[in-house]
C-alpha cells in the first residue's frame, strides 16, 4: 500500500478518486471542520467506481498537483473517526486511516474500499455549533464529481440503483486450499519450520480481482512468523559465526533474495498474526485470477508456523473485492491437534 500512496503523490493529480488535504479533519467536538469529514466520506462512498479511493493528509498541492509537504504531528484514531461517521450516516462506510512516511515527512492516508451499498446517506441532521457553519438535513447524501462535490440527485439515485441490482456475488466462484507442509529451501527444511500456503482458484468464465489476508489465531505451541524474517536471522547467525563475521565481506554474505519486495505485510497482535497481500506496483488490487484459472502460494511462501508441540490450529482469510456487494467474505480453515501431529518429527520438539 506504501508504494500506491507514493505514487499517488509523486504521479497524480486531484481528480475523482484522490483528493490531497493539507491537514487532519479534527476530531474534538464542537469543530466547524468535523461537518467536511463527513460531507468529503459520504461522497466519495457515493462514488460509482469499483477501485478503492484515497484521501491523503499532510500535502500541500497547487492546481491539484502535490507540491510540498505539511507532517502530521500526531495521529487521530481511526476508531474516532468510525465512531463519528456511523453516528451520522448509513450504511456504514467501510475504510482504513493510516500513516505513512514520505521523504521524512509523516503523512497520513484515508482508503475507502469495497463500498457496494450505496447510496451512503445521512441518518440524523448535522449542525455545526459554530457560525455559519455546516448543515446536513436526514437523508441528504453528496458524491464526488472530478475534484469537487455535490449533493445528490435524482439520476444519481437511478444509477445507484440500476448499477447495485446489477452486481452480482461471485464470492461463490471462488475456491481456496490451504496446505501445511515443510519448505523447500535448504535454510528452511529442518521440520521445527512449517510452511502455510494458500492457495485459490476463479471457478468462472471471468477474472475477478481481490485482495486478501490471512489472520492466524495465537494458540499455545504454535507461533506464525514472516518467512524473509526467519530467513535473514538464520542468515545472519551463520554469517556472525563464520571466519568473515568481522571484515568487509560480511555484508555480502547475506543471499540478495532476502532484501525483495514480496508484496506481503506482516503484523502480530495479541490474538493473532495478520499476513496481507499488498498490491504491486501500478496495480489497485493484490491479485487477479484468470477465468478458470488458479494462483498458488499467493502469500508468496511467507507464512512461516513455528511449533512447540503438536496444537490446533486456527486460520481466517478476510477476502475483499468489488464483485462482493455485501462486503467482505471470511473463509474459515483450522487443522487439528492430531493432523499438526503428523507433520512434525517429535526428536525437533
Amino acid at each position: 500500500m506504501k508504494e500506491t500512496i507514493i505514487n499517488l503523490i509523486e504521479n497524480e493529480s486531484e481528480n475523482t478518486k484522490l483528493d490531497f488535504k493539507l491537514e487532519q479533519y479534527p476530531v474534538e467536538k464542537g469543530n466547524s471542520k468535523k461537518g467536511e469529514f463527513l460531507k468529503d466520506m459520504c461522497a466519495f462512498a457515493n462514488l460509482l467506481s469499483k477501485e478503492d479511493k484515497f484521501i491523503i493528509i499532510g500535502v500541500k498541492e497547487e492546481n491539484g498537483i502535490a507540491i510540498g509537504f505539511k507532517p502530521i504531528d500526531e495521529l487521530h484514531d481511526q476508531a474516532s473517526y468510525q465512531q463519528f461517521l456511523n453516528q451520522y450516516i448509513e450504511p456504514e462506510i467501510n475504510f482504513e486511516y493510516k500513516e505513512i512516511i514520505h521523504q521524512g515527512n509523516r503523512l497520513a492516508y484515508f482508503r475507502l474500499f469495497t463500498n457496494n451499498k450505496r447510496p451512503y446517506l445521512f441518518k440524523k441532521e448535522y449542525k455545526d455549533t459554530q457560525p455559519k457553519g455546516n448543515q446536513y438535513r436526514i437523508g441528504t447524501g453528496f458524491v464526488r464529481t472530478g475534484t469537487s462535490t455535490r449533493e445528490l440527485k435524482r439520476d444519481d439515485f437511478e444509477k445507484i440503483y440500476s448499477e447495485r441490482f446489477a452486481t452480482k456475488d461471485r464470492s461463490k466462484e471462488i475456491d481456496f486450499k490451504i496446505t501445511l507442509g515443510g519448505f523447500k529451501s535448504s535454510e528452511l527444511r529442518s521440520t521445527m519450520y512449517r510452511h502455510l500456503q494458500v492457495d485459490v482458484t476463479n471457478l468462472s468464465n471471468t477474472s475477478i480481482d481481490l485482495d486478501v489476508e490471512a489472520q492466524i489465531y495465537n494458540i499455545g505451541g504454535v507461533s506464525a512468523h514472516c518467512t524473509q524474517d526467519v530467513e535473514r536471522k538464520i542468515a545472519e547467525d551463520r554469517r556472525d559465526k563464520s571466519l568473515f563475521a568481522y571484515t568487509q565481506y560480511s555484508e555480502k554474505m547475506l543471499p540478495p533474495h532476502l532484501f525483495m519486495d514480496m508484496n506481503v505485510e506482516f503484523k502480530k497482535h495479541a490474538a493473532y498474526s495478520i499476513y496481507e497481500i499488498t498490491p504491486k506496483k501500478g496495480t489497485h488490487t493484490a491479485l487477479r485470477v484468470k477465468q478458470k484459472g488458479t494462483e498458488t502460494d499467493i502469500f508468496n511462501g511467507q507464512i512461516t508456523l513455528i511449533f512447540s508441540k503438536p496444537a490446533d490450529l486456527k486460520i481466517e482469510l478476510i477476502v475483499r473485492s468489488n464483485d462482493f456487494p455485501d462486503g467482505p467474505k471470511t473463509f474459515p480453515f483450522s487443522f487439528s491437534e492430531d493432523e499438526t501431529k503428523e507433520l512434525l518429527d517429535p526428536w525437533d520438539l
